[in-house]
């Protein structure tokens, strides 16, 4: 099971607070900040400060690429045998289309989750994954329809539109982010059906790094004034195709154990599933998706005995289900572009750039070198 070493005790209810406020508007001043969580600027300040030197906690911009125009996302399974599935989540999380890889119990050894800029793109990545110079047996699952959204809920814990950091009658800044799609309408996040422009992509990468970069900084990194970026990022933010907030370990909340589910289900129950399944606490992703399974779910649990309730009770509740696949994150290494070492996120200023390309600068960049697991013998 995947372990961060966090803070002693966890995150207490001022860290929580912070957190909060941080998922409402992960670019406000610190005295916002302060403000929302009912605290002090400093408080805010060293708190906030404190979760990211521990590595417990990074500050990032995430996106639904498929509905925000930046990509194809797509969930890949790969049986690689258990000895080498280590090595192969090590080797996947440094290609920069990768943007989550993890170690598996079950029925696959290792998944990672690519983002392509067309679906078609999937034949050349997956051709280049090898283990001991031989091709792995993989499973690929392109996402269709996302049902959650970044940020809206912490590992077991609701971030939903509740207490101060979500006041209704608070002005909302240009950088706070989007109401989430409510999941009992059914629908997922809707595509945009178009794509991102360089600009929109350049932003994004940048922040995807590191969520509060000061304005100054990002226009230089994105080659362009600040009045043109601060447009791009607040339209992106404001229209809901970008979020700016904490990427939090569960072990800092309290949550032990990590799943990936895979589920097939009819598909005239798909959509009921689906909204079933992103509206559990526990639930931190749920996505349709192509293939033999149709329903993708990622879920926080507080230990490893609490599997069987939420696999019998939750999972076995769902409408039109017909197979259940549940398997436990070993070793997560990328989660959200970001990288994990030790059980900790790498600093910023250690990440490495993501790939969000538009399929014209997919085509002219040098192909990225094989996922190569080579033999120890």
């Amino acid at each position: 099971m995947t372990v961060v070493n966090a803070r002693p005790g966890g995150a207490d209810d001022v860290d929580r607070a912070v957190l909060r406020a941080l998922a409402h508007d992960g670019r406000a001043s610190w005295a916002r900040i302060g403000e929302l969580a009912g605290c002090s600027t400093s408080t805010a300040q060293r708190r906030v400060t404190r979760l990211l030197e521990d590595g417990t906690v990074r500050i990032i911009a995430a996106s639904d690429v498929l509905a925000a125009g930046f990509g194809v996302s797509t969930k890949v399974r790969i049986r690689s045998g258990a000895a080498r599935a280590d090595a192969l989540a090590d080797a996947l999380a440094r290609r920069p289309e990768v943007r989550f890889a993890a170690t598996l119990t079950g029925s696959a050894d290792c998944t990672a989750e690519v983002v392509l800029p067309r679906v078609g793109d999937l034949t050349s990545f997956l051709s280049t994954i090898e283990v001991d110079g031989r091709p792995v047996e993989t499973e690929a699952l392109p996402i269709v329809r996302t049902f959650t959204a970044p940020f809206t809920v912490f590992p077991g814990d609701a971030l939903a539109p509740t207490g101060r950091a979500a006041d209704a009658d608070a002005p909302r800044s240009a950088t706070a982010n989007a109401p989430a799609p409510d999941p009992s309408t059914r629908q997922g996040v809707s595509p945009l059906h178009a794509d991102a422009i360089p600009e929109e992509r350049a932003v994004f990468a940048a922040l995807v790094r590191d969520g509060r970069k000061p304005l100054t900084d990002l226009a230089r990194e994105v080659g362009r004034t600040e009045a043109a970026t601060r447009r791009t990022l607040e339209d992106l933010v404001q229209s809901g195709r970008l979020r700016i907030g904490p990427l939090v370990a569960p072990a800092l909340l309290g949550r032990a154990t990590e799943l990936e589910v895979w589920i097939s289900v009819a598909p005239d129950r798909l959509s009921d599933a689906a909204a079933q399944l992103a509206g559990h606490p526990s639930v931190h992703y749920a996505a349709a998706s192509l293939g033999r399974f149709n329903l993708i779910g990622q879920a926080f649990l507080p230990d490893f005995a609490s599997v069987y309730t939420f696999t019998t009770d939750v999972l076995g509740a769902l409408p039109g289900v017909r197979e259940v696949d549940v398997t436990v994150q070993l070793r997560t290494v990328k989660r959200m572009w970001s990288r994990i070492e030790d059980g900790r996120f790498v600093p910023a200023s250690e990440a490495s750039a993501p790939a969000i390309t538009s399929p014209a600068d997919q085509a002219a960049a040098t192909p990225s070198p094989a996922v190569r697991v080579p033999d120890t013998a």
